[in-house]
C-alpha cells in the first residue's frame, strides 16, 4: 500500500539525508535491509524549550534556528539481534529518557511525560515500517501506533524481496498519517539493498 500523502519539502528532504546517513552504520546482511530512522520533536510542540537541552538540535548549526530536536536515531541491527530501525530509535528515545531521569527528583516532576513527547513527535524512517517481524515480536509499525507518534514521514515503500509489507496500512489503520518524501526514493533503494550479492 502507497502512502497516501507526499511531500517536497527541504527540511523533510534533509530530515530524511540525516535517515540516509544513517543507514551507513548498518551492518550489511544478505537477507535484511539497512534502514535509518530517527524520532523527531519539531520546534512548533509546547515540549521543545523544555527539551532543548537534552536533545540534538536539528539543524545543528550556528546559522539558522532549530526546527526541532532529534530524540532518538536508530538503524538496523544496531542493537544486538535482528533488530529494527524505528524500534530502535524508539528503544534509545526511551533509555535516554530513563537516563535523564534517573536520580533526578526534580526531574522526575518537571520532565514531562515521554508518552506526550511521543504524541507530538513524528518519525523518520528511510523505508516503509514493517508489518511482520520474521523474527518474531511486535512490528515496527505497530510500536509506531502503540507509541502515539503524530506522522511517519518515509523514503520508499517497503518492495516484496523478503515479504510482502503492509507497514502503511497498519499505521494509517492506527490513526498515524503516513507521508512519502519525494526525491530520494532511489537512493534509500540502494542503501537498503547495500552490502547484498543479488
Amino acid at each position: 500500500m502507497a502512502a497516501s500523502q507526499e511531500t517536497l519539502d527541504s527540511l523533510h528532504l534533509e530530515l530524511m539525508s540525516h535517515c540516509l546517513q544513517l543507514t551507513f552504520n548498518c551492518i550489511p546482511s544478505p537477507t535484511a535491509f539497512n534502514v535509518g530512522s530517527i524520532v523527531f520533536l519539531p520546534s512548533s510542540s509546547p515540549f521543545f524549550e523544555h527539551l532543548i537541552h537534552h536533545f540534538q538540535a536539528f539543524p545543528n548549526n550556528t546559522i539558522s534556528d532549530p526546527t526541532g530536536l532529534i530524540l532518538g536515531e536508530g538503524w538496523s541491527r544496531q542493537i544486538p539481534g535482528n533488530t529494527h530501525a524505528e524500534a530502535n530509535a524508539l528503544a534509545n528515545l526511551r533509555t535516554r529518557w530513563e537516563h535523564l531521569l534517573d536520580g533526578h527528583d526534580d526531574a522526575k516532576h518537571h520532565f514531562p511525560a515521554l508518552k506526550d513527547v511521543l504524541k507530538d513527535s513524528v518519525c523518520y524512517a528511510t523505508m516503509e515500517p514493517c508489518s511482520v517481524r520474521t523474527s518474531g515480536g511486535p512490528s515496527c509499525a505497530l510500536e509506531l501506533v502503540q507509541s502515539h507518534v503524530q506522522a511517519v514521514f518515509l523514503g520508499v515503500e517497503e518492495p516484496p524481496d523478503y515479504v510482502q509489507c503492509e507497514g502503511v496500512r497498519i499505521l494509517q489503520d492506527g490513526g498515524v498519517d503516513v507521508i512519502r518524501v519525494v526525491g530520494l526514493e532511489e537512493q534509500c533503494l540502494q542503501a537498503a539493498r547495500r552490502g547484498r550479492s543479488d
